[in-house]
């Protein structure tokens, strides 16, 4: 699996699942380096995995397969498409963590909702496809320079397949078998400005597992990680400290 890595094995691990599109959708959270072991896995049909079409279980069983082959628990952290899988993994293999932080995760997936997201998200796969074009949105969504480089060459291999099989991927809160037997502390985070959808379904998290907490952040859209790295840094931190 490819993957980046920063910080020092012997450190606690953090385990970083990106949102789709954004391998770097971390780039602000890279910092903790200095005191954590940072992985981030190209999940499939994404960044260098982008040859492979995205496919729900094919990618949890990659991801829970390198986790475990780290060797140790680790604290997850996902974000969007990488909240989705993380809740998923937390389902099927809590075995692996010792704490979880779930952010802005769309798991109720219904019509019209899903053809809305569906059309936006080809919509904006075009889009990818013209550099400069690619180049700005990069910009538009944190990304430092050098990071912006690696994402537009990246996104020219990316596949609308991989784009459709993404966003209509099944993972609900009707599917999550086991997320409420999972042992460890999570939290669930959505931003205030987000579809009423991403708020339910925190909320619909921790209603499920009493390990679960959620948190709406006032005045965050979908982009807690970059633009709210502060606060976002800092409550890492707590998580991987438990």
């Amino acid at each position: 699996m490819h993957y980046y890595e920063y910080g020092k094995e012997n450190d606690k691990t953090i385990v970083f699942l990106h949102g789709a599109n954004f391998v770097h959708s971390f780039g602000r959270q890279y910092p903790l380096a200095e005191k954590y072991h940072l992985i981030i896995p190209h999940i499939m049909g994404y960044g260098d995995a982008a040859g492979e079409i995205f496919d729900t279980e094919t990618a949890v069983k990659q991801l829970a397969s390198f986790i475990a082959d780290i060797g140790k628990k680790v604290t997850l952290v996902g974000f969007s498409l990488g909240a989705q899988l993380s809740v998923k993994l937390c389902a099927e293999y809590p075995q692996y963590f010792t704490s979880a932080i779930i952010v802005s995760p769309w798991l109720i997936k219904k019509e019209p909702m899903l053809s809305k997201v569906m059309a936006m998200n080809e919509k904006q796969f075009a889009s990818f496809k013209n550099k400069r074009l690619c180049g700005f949105i990069g910009f538009m969504n944190g990304l430092p320079k050098e990071q912006r480089k690696e994402f537009v060459a990246q996104m020219q291999n990316v596949r609308i397949e991989t784009v459709r099989s993404s966003v209509d991927n099944g993972i609900t809160l009707e599917t999550i078998n086991g997320f409420e037997n999972a042992y460890f502390p999570m939290i669930a985070l959505a931003g205030s400005k987000e579809q009423t959808e991403v708020h339910d379904s925190v909320k619909g998290l921790a209603a499920m597992n009493k390990n679960c907490r959620y948190e709406i952040w006032d005045k965050a859209a979908h982009n807690i990680p970059p633009v709210f790295s502060k606060r976002f840094n800092e409550l890492i931190i707590r998580m991987a400290e438990i």
